[in-house]
């Protein structure tokens, strides 16, 4: 059973559900969400769900030049360390999510294996841009899937997630960059959290070709790809950039003959119609 963390609003109810299915077409969870009220009704009598109403409002935005908008954001963020919380009392570790995520394949037995090492303290997701201007401003590590185990940790990467104007840091990137060195921590590889930024650059862009089916699964490179950090069916309020890589997976997904995909597949088509 993974102890599992996400954050879920009124805007990304659907793209939550998408990821809770998705992951749970490989592994048990038990889930510890961060949610609005909204969200909060819908979810709280799952059984495998610990429903958390931490979130006042999700009329929020990192990318948007509205102080307003991304003081709501910084106090949305700051939700996701009381589910990792939840979850590390309770289970001894928390693998945190970000809602607009979905696997592809099941996390390797080997990483499972990491998550209750009394060895380590968390793990990580590096960007992988190879754009290391972009990464020293935003953050070396990209924030929505990691591994949180060490509550001492969590709690310093809060604070200075929560104070990164007064630090001169790029809200929760930065400061996970900073206090992470103190602490021992591994990196998941880049067949995991395949971000749509891996591929939007020029020195990037080949790296499209390495998505591709095999044994009726889709890979990366010579390994499994074990899941795409995408939005995929949240109303953004601005071009979304990865649809270039959600075409693609979905595309290799259709002509697959794996079962999985093709559940994946209808499921996304019956909650593309929910309103919420």
């Amino acid at each position: 059973m993974l102890s599992v963390a996400s954050v879920a609003t009124t805007k990304t109810y659907t793209e939550f559900l998408l990821l809770k299915y998705s992951l749970e077409q490989y592994h048990r969870c038990s889930w510890y969400v961060s949610c609005d009220q909204v969200v909060h009704e819908k979810i709280k009598d799952i059984p495998n769900v610990t429903s958390l109403p931490l979130v006042k409002t999700d009329n929020c935005d990192h990318n948007i030049n509205s102080l307003e908008l991304q003081q709501n954001f910084i106090n949305l963020v700051l939700t996701k360390f009381d589910a990792c919380e939840k979850g590390i009392e309770e289970n001894g570790y928390c693998l945190f999510f970000d809602s607009d995520i979905i696997f592809t394949n099941p996390i390797e037995d080997r990483v499972v294996e990491l998550f209750t090492n009394p060895s380590l303290d968390g793990i990580v997701s590096p960007h992988m841009t190879n754009n290391w201007a972009n990464e020293a401003k935003h953050g070396y590590y990209n924030v929505g899937m990691f591994v949180a185990k060490n509550l001492e940790m969590l709690m310093q990467w809060r604070h200075m997630s929560k104070n990164h104007r007064q630090l001169g840091m790029y809200y929760e990137q930065k400061p996970l960059e900073y206090v992470h060195r103190s602490y021992v921590t591994a990196n998941f590889p880049i067949y995991y959290n395949i971000g749509w930024w891996r591929f939007n650059e020029e020195h990037t862009k080949n790296r499209l070709e390495k998505l591709r089916l095999e044994n009726k699964s889709i890979y990366f490179g010579n390994n499994p790809a074990v899941n795409f950090h995408m939005h995929t069916l949240k109303n953004i309020d601005y071009q979304n950039f990865g649809q270039f890589l959600v075409d693609k997976i979905f595309g290799l997904m259709k002509n697959s003959s794996n079962q999985k995909y093709h559940e994946f597949m209808e499921y996304y088509g019956q909650i593309s119609k929910l309103s919420v």
